[in-house]
Parts: C-alpha cells; sequence; structure tokens
C-alpha cells in the first residue's frame, strides 16, 4: 500500500492508496486545492473551515448533477432494446402497407372480373330473348 501527501489549502495530508493510484489522488487534490482558493477568494477573510465545506457543497453538487445524468448499463440496454423495437415496428408498418396495396389491387381486379361477368351473362340473357 502506497501513501501520498496532498497539499489543500496549505496544508498538507497524507493518505493511504492502492499502488499506482498516486497521481490520481493529486489530480483530485489539485482540483480541491484550486476550488479552496476560488472560493477562499470569494469568501474573503472567514476561515479555512467554511471554504472547505463550501468547496465540498460544490463538488457534492456536481456529482450529484452528473449522477442524474448518468445512464444505467440496464437503462442503456432498454434504451437498445427500444430503438431496436421501433425499427421492428416500422418495418412491419411498410410491409402491412405493401399488403394492404396488394389486397386492394387485388379486390379492384376481382371486381372488374364480376363486372365483366355480369356484362357477359347479360348480354347472353338478352341475345337469348331475342
Amino acid at each position: 500500500m502506497a501513501q501520498v501527501t496532498l497539499p489543500v489549502g496549505g496544508l498538507n495530508y497524507t493518505v493511504g492508496c492502492q499502488d499506482g493510484e498516486e497521481d490520481h489522488l493529486r489530480e483530485l487534490a489539485a482540483s480541491i486545492s484550486k476550488r479552496f482558493d476560488e472560493v477562499r477568494r470569494t469568501l474573503g477573510p472567514r476561515g479555512d473551515g467554511e471554504a472547505l465545506f463550501m468547496v465540498a457543497l460544490l463538488m457534492a453538487d456536481e456529482l450529484f448533477e452528473a449522477h442524474k445524468k448518468y445512464i444505467t448499463e440496464e437503462e442503456r440496454v432498454l434504451v437498445e432494446r427500444s430503438c431496436q423495437i421501433e425499427a421492428s415496428y416500422r418495418q412491419i408498418v411498410g410491409r402491412l402497407a405493401d399488403a394492404a396495396d396488394v389486397a386492394s389491387s387485388l379486390l379492384q381486379r376481382v371486381e372488374e372480373g364480376l363486372k365483366s361477368s355480369e356484362e357477359r351473362e347479360n348480354r347472353g340473357k338478352k341475345a337469348a330473348r331475342g
């Protein structure tokens, strides 16, 4: 287990970490230190404790907002499945529209055939009468 010393607000904090995590912790501490300096400038001489508390609140708020935007793996799978279902639905609608066109065309041909058949039948009846 490694140890790393992190400067924040003019003080040094030594913390333990897994080997290889030292640079990451230094980056985090640098981010906190930068925020701390900004908050301290804004608050004035109110005190480092209040400045650190404000930094914690600001960073917690950012984390909270990031969690609200984060999509879990399960949600990602559900969104992907929803897109697949929607694509299948569009494909089925297209096929049904094609089938409706074919059915309409067949109906028209049947109606024309029945009309022609009736006309021939009527001509035959007239010819037989007269």
